[in-house]
């Protein structure tokens, strides 16, 4: 993408602003000529944060990278200075110095739609910004294996950013209750079980039917939650067993926060085309 339009130096107010997530989103562009060609290119401006736990720990979390190349941005008033991104998540400004780096790198690790914004500085003061919206949802991977009275999986929905709240919360969920094997001292039990999704004031949002399972066996349960409230929710997991005893079942849940699809289209960088 190339400037058409400038924009006063606001460096200082942008350093403010850094510390307030999103609170640069509805800036406006002003009419004046910029001396700045501003050129970025980037290929990602959405993508899903990666974390498995197992057993109530934390096993792994793997954050979304974004990347900009400022490679081709020029100045026709001098040279340029200073390259930066602004992540929007409320973490400070990021500043590369132009002659020696054109590329900026920054990892999200807490979902959000991010009001982001890369800019860039020359040798005269010139400067140029343009603002971005980044999308970042979050896939949690939950096991807790051999019990009989699973603990409750926490989905925190509230955004680490200025904005709203998730569009969803995707639940795809998997209760297994092994087979005891021929040289278990107990005969495998079918037992009952119950998904229930609590909002942020512990309130019963949605509730499957009961399921039972045999010996062997599993069930699964799908649900997309719409209307998300900032807060703590919970997804808990009923299990009863047929008999006077226990029975050791495993469960999985996969659940998703999501946003709407309101990111920034990607710039990607694209080959020239060959000459006839």
């Amino acid at each position: 993408m190339r400037a058409r339009f400038s924009i006063p130096t606001l460096l200082c107010t942008l350093l403010i602003c850094a510390s307030f997530a999103g609170c640069i989103g509805d800036e406006e562009e002003s009419g004046k000529d910029s001396a700045i060609d501003f050129v970025v290119y980037y290929e990602t401006t959405s993508g899903v944060i990666e974390e498995v736990m197992q057993n109530d720990q934390q096993v792994s979390e793997t954050g979304v990278e974004v990347k900009f190349d400022f490679s081709y941005t020029k100045s026709s008033a001098g040279e340029m200075v200073t390259f930066y991104y602004i992540p929007g998540d409320g973490s400070s400004m990021i500043e590369n110095n132009a002659a020696e780096n054109g590329e900026i790198t920054y990892t999200y690790l807490t979902h959000g739609l991010f009001s982001a914004a890369i800019g860039a500085i020359d040798d005269q003061e010139n400067e140029y910004f343009e603002n971005i919206t980044i999308r970042i949802d979050k896939r949690i991977t939950w096991s807790q294996t051999n019990t009989a009275s699973p603990d409750s999986m926490n989905i925190e929905t509230t955004p680490d950013c200025d904005c709203g709240a998730p569009e969803q919360i995707k639940i795809d969920s998997t209760v297994a209750n092994p087979e005891n094997g021929q040289f278990s001292p107990f005969q495998g039990q079918t037992v009952t079980v119950t998904w229930r999704l609590l909002n942020s004031t512990d309130a019963v949002a949605t509730e499957s039917a009961p399921e039972q399972i045999g010996d062997g066996q599993d069930a699964n349960w799908m649900y997309n939650q719409y209307f998300i409230e900032p807060g703590t929710w919970k997804l808990e997991v009923d299990v009863t067993a047929e008999g006077d005893r226990d029975e050791q079942v495993s469960v999985d849940h996969t659940v998703t926060i999501a946003y709407v699809a309101d990111e920034s289209i990607p710039n990607p960088m694209t080959a020239p085309e060959a000459e006839e």
